[in-house]
């Protein structure tokens, strides 16, 4: 169970909002994954929740992290499950080796938990906040050795 009274005990004068992750490529795990669809157009996709190890490429200048706990970073990437773009999704998939040859998308998903990917950050203003940089997974893919 957790504890949320450590939580709510903090004093808000020392609560801070996370610094941005500079632009590049950093590797991760991805956690879980769940269905939905969009608010507005109520467009179907499927979301995966991706947890940072901590490591990164040489795109990422090591100096920009220095003090940021990239581990404890999650971002989720969404697929959307229309016609037009459900290919995405299945080209990560196969990123990961994971078989498509007769199977169907539904039944590739669920192995994609616990996969290792690369993920593709942007950190651009938010539309809502342009004082805020927000993060981003633009492209998701499997590890290459």
């Amino acid at each position: 169970m957790v504890d949320f009274s450590a939580l709510l005990s903090k004093p808000a004068d020392e609560i801070k909002r996370p610094p941005a992750l500079p632009a590049g490529t950093y590797k991760g795990i991805i956690k879980t994954h769940k269905f939905d669809e969009s608010s507005e157009k109520k467009t179907p996709y499927v979301r995966f929740d991706v947890k940072f190890t901590g490591e990164f490429l040489e795109d990422v200048d090591a100096n920009d992290v220095e003090g940021i706990d990239i581990a404890k970073r999650t971002l989720s990437k969404d697929y959307y499950l229309t016609e037009d773009a459900i290919y995405r999704l299945k080209e990560m998939l196969e990123s990961l080796g994971i078989p498509s040859a007769g199977r169907s998308i539904g039944e590739m998903i669920p192995e994609a938990i616990e996969a290792e990917v690369l993920m593709e950050i942007s950190a651009k203003p938010d539309r809502r906040e342009p004082d805020t940089i927000r993060n981003n997974i633009e492209k998701m893919f499997g590890q290459q050795d």
